[in-house]
């Protein structure tokens, strides 16, 4: 009897002590697992702040594109008009 006392004695330890580090080890996950949503929450904030900012990129370079494009056909026809001018004056 008292063999069998001191067995279920030292079961109820080990029970309770799995009890104690299970519970450690779950509330050790579920803050690594909090802290990895928050890095993955910043990252793709941090990855939709350089989409935008490539997109804004994009855009502003596609405008130069255009002015360049405005002003070498200005300078172009501006320079055929002289050359006509000319072309029709010596005649």
């Amino acid at each position: 009897m008292e063999t069998l006392s001191f067995i279920l004695g030292i079961a109820f330890i080990v029970v309770i002590a799995l009890t104690v580090v299970a519970t450690y080890a779950f509330v050790k996950v579920i803050k690594v697992k909090n802290e990895l949503d928050e890095i993955q929450r910043y990252l793709n904030t941090a990855i939709n702040q350089i989409y935008q900012s490539i997109a804004e990129e994009n855009t502003q370079i596609h405008r130069r594109v255009d002015l360049f494009e405005k002003e070498i056909f200005g300078q172009l026809d501006s320079r055929l008009d002289k050359l006509e001018n000319r072309l029709i004056n010596k005649k």
